[in-house]
């Protein structure tokens, strides 16, 4: 599993390395932050925990490159109390069964989706832009 989450992380480095942004060492702490949690965060979240590295990140930085990981497609984002929430994601299509109790998102791979577009497609003459899908309940640490 942690080997995954390297390949992941190296892999979202890469990607973002190759637009036009530079990869800092603030914005290399940020992704590496980032990538370490396992359930949403919201930005000032995020800079609680790298301020007490005493990195010296501002706010503004975090919310930055947070909304470039987003624009890369590295990035899922929910509302929590009025606020967005971020989550690393893998590139590939996925979705997530997220803990009620401690918070965890863990990946759930979809084979379904080719059937479901499918059947939006040709049943309903729906054309699917994009779709987001979660499961809630309690996950094996906690339950």
């Amino acid at each position: 599993m942690k080997q995954l989450a390297t390949q992941t992380l190296a892999a979202a480095q890469a990607k973002f390395s190759a637009t036009s942004y530079r990869m800092t060492k603030q914005r290399k702490s940020i992704l590496r932050e980032f990538a370490a949690q396992k359930k949403y965060v919201t930005a000032r979240e995020l800079h609680r925990k790298l301020r007490s590295c005493s990195s010296g990140i501002g706010l503004a930085t975090i919310y930055r490159m947070l909304e470039a990981l987003r624009g890369l497609g590295l990035v899922t984002v929910t509302q929590m109390d009025s606020e967005a929430a971020y989550l690393f994601c893998a590139p590939s299509h996925h979705h997530h069964a997220v803990c009620t109790h401690c918070g965890r998102v863990d990946d759930v791979p979809c084979r379904s989706q080719p059937a479901l577009r499918r059947m939006l497609s040709q049943g309903l003459s729906f054309k699917l832009t994009e779709h987001q899908m979660e499961f809630f309940g309690v996950c094996a640490r906690c339950s």
